[in-house]
Order: structure tokens, then sequence, then C-alpha cells
């Protein structure tokens, strides 16, 4: 069966009153993809050592967001520019959020840096390109823009060459991008929702992200509302199925040849 490697990053809880746990950035993931059928998940983080044997294995991956700003040069970073490196070589479907989409396009030879116009927080409007309702990564979703969970101050500042433009909002126009059907990016996080959000800061805040959040910060968060747009994640999970089937088909004709 179809194996989809998730990676997280923020691997972040929230503990409940009972002792159990309230929130967690794996859960997020696992909402969106439950109902999913014939893929196998497999969840990790970045600071896995067998992370990159484990890509490699894998027929697809996931990279979440982070703390860490993609681009600066750092252990960590290196770590999982090489686990890209793997998925682009050995044409292993990636798909990168946030963070993850910042170092894909480090990666690919984009500009990223902090953005100039400070932190994109709340939900504001994704518009999609023309390019982007093509792209297999948008399917079964109406209209030419979404809302959808925003929390970064770095961005991908200029298209990656031979990339195709995929969706923008006003305060970052690289918001989506994908080399072909193989690699995809997307600034923003479909896997959460506006209490997700407010979740995360709270969990930011709780593990020493952040020393506190500021007023004009937690007004956004709070004004934020908006769904999870899991039918991304469940795309790229059935993009890794099908992919898996073919070259499966593929090798099995090799064989009787």
């Amino acid at each position: 069966m179809p194996k989809l490697l998730i990676v997280d990053p923020l691997d972040l809880s929230l503990p409940s009153e009972d002792g159990g746990v309230l929130w967690s950035s794996r859960s997020c993931y696992e909402a969106c993809l439950r109902n999913v059928e014939d893929v196998v998940f497999e969840y990790t983080t970045a600071k896995d050592a067998e992370l990159c044997r484990r890509a490699s294995r894998a027929d697809g991956v996931i990279l979440g967001g982070s703390e860490a700003s993609a681009w600066e040069d750092t252990a960590f970073n290196d770590h999982l520019l090489d686990l890209i490196a793997i998925c682009k070589n050995n044409e292993i479907p990636f798909f990168g959020i946030c963070y993850g989409a910042q170092l894909l396009g480090r990666a690919l030879g984009a500009h990223v840096a902090r953005h100039p116009e400070g932190i994109e927080l709340g939900a504001p409007a994704i518009r999609i390109s023309e390019k982007g309702r093509q792209h297999f990564i948008f399917d079964d979703v109406e209209g030419a823009c979404i809302w959808s969970v925003e929390t970064h101050n770095d961005a991908v500042l200029t298209l990656p060459p031979d990339c195709e433009l995929l969706a923008s909002t006003a305060h970052t126009p690289v918001q989506a991008f994908a080399l072909g059907d193989l690699l995809t990016g997307v600034q923003f996080h479909p896997e959460m929702n506006s209490e997700d959000l407010r979740y995360l800061w709270q969990a930011f805040l709780r593990n020493g992200y952040v020393d506190t959040i500021p007023m004009s910060y937690q007004q956004r968060i709070n004004a934020c509302e908006c769904e999870r747009m899991g039918v991304l994640l469940q795309n790229f999970a059935k993009r890794v199925r099908s992919g898996a089937r073919q070259k499966a088909g593929s090798e099995l004709k090799l064989r009787r040849a």
C-alpha cells in the first residue's frame, strides 16, 4: 500500500485538564486525512535521524510548518534540504506547507527571506491563478478565492525558476507554486482552521517560542474565521496513491517483458 510520510517540524501539543492532549499539530493532519483510503500515513518529526532514509522509501512526503527560518544556514535546514533533494531526484511527490514551502522555494532557487512588510496573520483572501485552477492540488476547490490560516514572518519573495504560480495574497504574491505535479508548496496552512490557529499560538507561548503575544496579533488571531482546507491534503494523498499505482504497474510490465 502507498506510504505518505508526514514530517511535522513543530511537533507541538497542548495538554488538557485531565492530563490528556487538548490539541496537537499532528492532530490537524489526522483530521484532514482520516477518510483517505488505501494510503498508509507515517508521522515523524524533522529531527528524525532516519528522516532521509524514510523519505527515500516513501511514495510521497509532506513537510509542514516550523518556528525556524528557512533562509538561515543551519544544520536543521540542511537536513531538510537533503530531504527535498531526495524527493526531487527520486521523483517522490513533495508537498511543502508554510516553512516547508519556503524551504522548497529555497531549494529551487527562489529568494526566501523575512517578509519586508512583516507578519501575515489570520485568514486573508487567497486568489487562485489560472494555472492553480488547473493544478491537481486545487481539485474540487470552487471559486477563484479561498480563505485559509496564515501565520508567517518569512516568505518566498520570488517565484522559483521553472515553477508555476498557483495562488497569491495581497501581502504575499508567491502564496503557492509548483514544479509540475512533483513538487508543490503553499504558504498558508490548509491543515488548520481558526481554532487551530488559536491553539497554535497558545502552544508557541507555552513552549517559549514567543515571550508574549502582542495585542495586535491577538486581535487578528481572535478575528480569524476559516475552516480547514483539508481537500488540498486529500488531493495530495490521492496524487501519491495514483502515482504509486502507476509505478507498480510499470514495474510489473518490466518484470513480465
